[in-house]
């Protein structure tokens, strides 16, 4: 088959399930990763192979391995968040928030490391650490640090962050794209995030709060008096998070492009 039959194969199978918005997106994926197949049998058995993925319902960025984040392109698995549009608007408020003064950062809860990776490549004398739970995730991050040549400007810590909140720190900036999806909202949640991504990276145990409360007495032991933290929150809990850290620091909420209640700046 040529490209171009391909092409009019992608369309026939997607065409009862995707929009066609969708389907010309997913075919610019197919069609960069097979012109990089010479082998007309190995083109042929992936191609087949990408569409049953597809169809399944498995994200693009999980059947090809990467995902495009800021200006840059980070290699994503089932163990790390596919990185969101409004990620990138943190690392935006973040960077123009911040020039080109020396800072060192902590980004907690990092999956693949798109934040603090992002923000390095930005601030080449910005220095980083990323906490994770999860090993896998870490040894994703790992891989993007190398990528992009960081590896002497940013650590990567396996750590449960709930149990090691109350550590005096003296970090600039502290960042935190937290689990806070109520475990009771996954019905209303697409099929493709509930069925392919990590539910340790979605979900809170306990409280929707959960993390904010750490992340308040990781932030009320930071010795730093011009610390900042930024932290993306549901926009249902948004207010919430406010009225938190309002009892004893300075809170501001921000919204997203969108206009919805997306992230919260902290400062003492």
């Amino acid at each position: 088959m040529t490209i171009q039959e391909f092409k009019a194969d992608f369309q026939e199978k997607c065409d009862p399930q995707f929009s066609k918005d969708e389907i010309h997106s997913f075919w610019q994926w197919f069609n960069e990763n097979l012109i990089s197949i010479s082998n007309p049998t190995d083109l042929e058995n992936n191609y087949n192979k990408w569409c049953l993925e597809l169809i399944s319902g498995k994200p693009i960025q999980y059947i090809f391995g990467y995902s495009f984040f800021h200006k840059y392109c980070f290699q994503v698995t089932s163990d790390t968040l596919i990185p969101r549009p409004e990620t990138e608007e943190l690392c935006e408020l973040i960077l123009n928030q911040n020039q080109n003064t020396p800072l060192f950062g902590i980004d907690i809860g990092t999956g693949s490391g798109c934040i603090p990776i992002t923000l390095l490549n930005e601030r080449s004398n910005w220095k980083f650490r990323a906490l994770d739970l999860s090993v896998n995730a870490l040894k994703v991050a790992e891989t993007n640090t190398k990528k992009y040549q960081l590896s002497n400007r940013l650590e990567l810590i396996n750590q449960n962050f709930l149990e090691n909140q109350n550590v005096t720190n003296n970090y600039d900036i502290i960042v935190s794209n937290p689990p806070y999806i109520d475990p009771k909202e996954r019905d209303n949640l697409e099929s493709r995030v509930t069925h392919f991504e990590p539910h340790m990276a979605l979900f809170v145990t306990h409280d929707v709060l959960e993390f904010y409360i750490a992340l308040f007495a990781f932030f009320e032991r930071n010795t730093n008096p011009n610390a900042q933290l930024w932290m993306e929150t549901h926009q249902d809990y948004c207010n919430d998070v406010i009225e938190l850290f309002n009892t004893k620091f300075r809170a501001k909420k921000i919204e997203d492009l969108s206009k919805n209640p997306r992230f919260v700046y902290v400062v003492k």
